[in-house]
């Protein structure tokens, strides 16, 4: 059982609120000019559109050397060689540049490297391949900046090399014709948050006027429909010039005429006509696509084939115009996907068997900055990723999985918190091969033979750096009111869309709620359907709001009805019949303060006791009775018996304030922290359980194998606790 509250974090403080309402024609009491105030978003540009903006491609540093190069190629017959990437946006950035340049006649070919067996970018195992197409001009798509060498080898072997990128960049570019790149250092393009699709996207518009009779006027808009999955899928800031790139995409992918995007989409929103095969696609009915479908839903199956190894028939589906090739390739990506979540829950059942039976590991949990570090055997090295950040967000802290090959381990890195990881692997030194990454989430190759020794160095620097800001936590855009929550609110808050990294869906705090008639819905009772309830202490009138708490359905014991919350909130718009209608989703919930220390704050009083406070003062300080902090045979009996029915077989980790209310709503019975502490020492006392203790609210327990009877009484703290009474 692992049963841990999550962090809330309110923004910075912002100055005051100034007359940004006025600018826009709208009241000071407008939620959304609050919202734009706090992400400190000019309204004046917001609404004016000026942020849908598309910059000038020659704005990049050697875009027009490319140009002139692709040109002379395309009109000489040269053979062009396009070297993309395995993921999501390495395909749809290769997808982009096939087509446009299969309209162009050009000879054009692609290749890109097997994830297992040539890794990522212009590696070694892949320079191989590339000569065997025998290419005069190279172009990268979404890698190349990295691999210095490799292309200098190319070029010293005779072949042209244009390296388009997103990526950091090193100490020295690679030395092609050209390197399309915003973030050189001596970058000239006004945004440098373009993902790879992105960057082949503006090649083609710079390209484009050079071919005025293969192609339209603003071809490069054409692939809208692409560069959208890609931008997505790749995590990039929803930004400038992002943002209009998926603000146009989604209208463009949801009319696409692609037979394999549109079999891809139709397979999500249950559009298609017919079987797998030789079904036809209806290419007109309009699909709505959102960018939660292509997070969760597309970019995953397209993502698989490349995770699992080969990423061709992720690139086919795209350049395909065969509907029933279409079709098919969409079965193949949905079962490669499934495949794909079979092995990232086994390897995600593997990792958290190691790391449950490792009490060391365990016990750094102590410390907030500590890293969970697992190695697996035969693991998949394209899952690593994924598996890490599972374990994120079980433990709340940064995960760092290991796979062995050849003696080397490779790794993947995600973080939690402000955990700043490129900084703790280069603290590493010699002992790791190499990194690199961002701030969430990083690569790492290290020897099997210094594995020992780089453990120490990540321990050693989160043994300094030690900071609370390195746990999980959800980031809340503001504290609101009921009356901010209504229809009205929640359509002017879908003007902030498309929602993305740098853009994320607003996360409201709204406090001092009831919970009203929980119950799970959906299969396995999987959710939480609930209403919270709010009434206005001066006007005695009660607001009721029905809710659900995706995949939250465990929460029903411990959120019963008439709990008090707080609740981190997000608000949509239902469309059923045409009718639309207020929806309300609920991120989080955290029990709301009653003005009881031994329910609100328990761990002072856990501190206290851990200091040797008699209990007599200990109940003064937390204005309760003495007997009130004493775990009863009945509230015992009650506590052990959970423990057998549901963590017999596994390493425990629970915040001891959110085991008291799960165990309060299920039994009806108020079970505080305080007690279950107590009762906890005396079963660990006793030989039924292991425990260490985290924190004075954190604990980790395994049961332990009992034959014998055992005498509760008979143990060191039920005489602390019992001992008067029982003389």
């Amino acid at each position: 059982m692992i049963l841990l509250q999550k962090k809330w974090r309110l923004p910075d403080e912002t100055p005051a609120f100034d007359d940004m309402s006025e600018k826009a024609g709208e009241s000071e009491s407008s939620l959304l000019m609050r919202l734009l105030h706090t992400r400190g978003i000019d309204p004046d540009t917001f609404f004016s559109g000026k942020e849908l903006e598309w910059h000038d491609p020659f704005l990049f540093n050697d875009m027009q050397i490319a140009v002139d190069r692709i040109t002379s190629a395309v009109n000489e017959k040269e053979k062009i060689l396009i070297c993309g990437d395995y993921d999501a946006d390495g395909v749809t950035a290769t997808a982009i540049l096939m087509l446009f340049f299969r309209k162009l006649g050009a000879d054009i070919d692609y290749v890109i490297p097997n994830r297992l067996s040539e890794g990522y970018g212009i590696s070694d195992g892949l320079l191989d391949r590339i000569r065997e197409k025998k290419a005069d001009l190279l172009i990268t798509v979404d890698c190349g900046v990295a691999n210095a060498e490799s292309v200098e080898q190319l070029v010293n072997e005779g072949m042209d090399v244009i390296v388009t990128d997103h990526h950091e960049v090193k100490e020295e570019l690679p030395p092609a014709l050209a390197v399309i790149d915003a973030k050189r250092t001596d970058n000239t393009y006004p945004f440098i948050h373009l993902c790879g699709a992105g960057v082949a996207l503006k090649l083609v518009a710079a390209l484009e006027p050079n071919f005025p009779e293969k192609v339209g006027k603003e071809e490069w808009r054409n692939y809208l429909d692409i560069v959208t999955i890609g931008t997505i899928a790749d995590v990039v800031s929803l930004t400038g010039e992002n943002r209009t790139i998926v603000k146009e995409g989604l209208t463009a992918l949801s009319n696409t005429k692609r037979p394999g995007l549109r079999a891809l989409l139709s397979s999500v929103k249950q559009n298609a006509n017919a079987g797998s095969g030789n079904a036809a696609l209806d290419m007109n009915i309009p699909l709505s696509v959102s960018t939660g479908d292509i997070s969760f839903q597309i970019s995953p199956k397209i993502n698989a084939c490349g995770r699992l190894g080969e990423a061709d028939r992720a690139l086919e589906l795209l350049l395909t115009q065969d509907p029933s090739r279409a079709i098919a390739l969409t079965d193949e990506l949905i079962s490669e996907n499934s495949r794909r979540q079979e092995l990232e829950q086994s390897l995600v059942d593997e990792a958290v068997a190691q790391i449950e039976a490792d009490q060391e590991l365990i016990t750094n949990m102590k410390n907030a900055s500590m890293p969970i570090i697992v190695v697996g055997e035969n693991w998949h090295l394209g899952i690593l990723g994924i598996v890490a950040n599972r374990l994120v967000n079980r433990y709340q802290r940064t995960a760092i999985v290991f796979a062995e090959e050849d003696g080397i381990l490779k790794g993947s890195c995600r973080t939690a918190g402000d955990f700043p990881i490129l900084e703790c692997l280069k603290s590493c030194g010699e002992t790791v091969l190499q990194y690199g990454g961002h701030k969430r989430a990083a690569g790492v190759s290290v020897e099997k033979e210094s594995f020992p020794e780089f453990k120490k160095r990540v321990s050693a620097f989160a043994e300094e750096r030690n900071t609370e800001k390195d746990i999980l936590c959800t980031d809340i855009d503001m504290v609101i009111t009921p009356k901010d929550v209504s229809l009205s609110t929640a359509k002017e808050l879908a003007g902030l869309e498309p929602f993305g990294e740098g853009n994320r869906e607003p996360v409201f705090l709204l406090s001092d709620l009831k919970v009203l008639s929980p119950k799970t819905v959906g299969a396995g009772n999987r959710h939480l359907k609930l209403v919270l309830s709010y009434k206005d202490e001066e006007s005695g009138n009660v607001k009721n709001y029905d809710a659900i708490a995706f995949g939250a359905g465990e929460w029903a014991d411990m959120f019963a009805e008439g709990s008090s919350v707080d609740a981190l909130i997000e608000m949509g718009i239902n469309v059923w019949n045409g009718n639309e209608s207020l929806s309300l989703r609920v991120a989080d919930m955290h029990f709301s303060k009653i003005g009881k220390i031994i329910w609100d704050t328990p761990e002072v009083l856990e501190n206290l006791y851990r200091n040797k406070l008699p209990l007599k003062q200990i109940a003064l300080i937390g204005k309760c009775k003495e007997e009130d902090l004493r775990p009863t045979g009945e509230e015992m009996g009650i506590l052990y018996r959970h423990f057998q029915q549901n963590c017999k077989d596994e390493t425990n980790i629970v915040d001891l304030s959110l085991l008291a209310r799960l165990l309060t709503g299920k039994y009806r019975k108020p079970l505080h922290a305080f007690k279950i502490a107590r009762a906890l020492d005396i079963f660990s006392e006793a030989g039924l359980l292991k425990m260490v203790r985290i924190n004075d609210e954190r604990i980790c327990f395994s049961l332990l194998s009992v034959v014998d009877r055992v005498k509760l009484e008979t143990t060191k703290t039920f005489q602390v606790l019992f001992g008067d009474m029982t003389k």
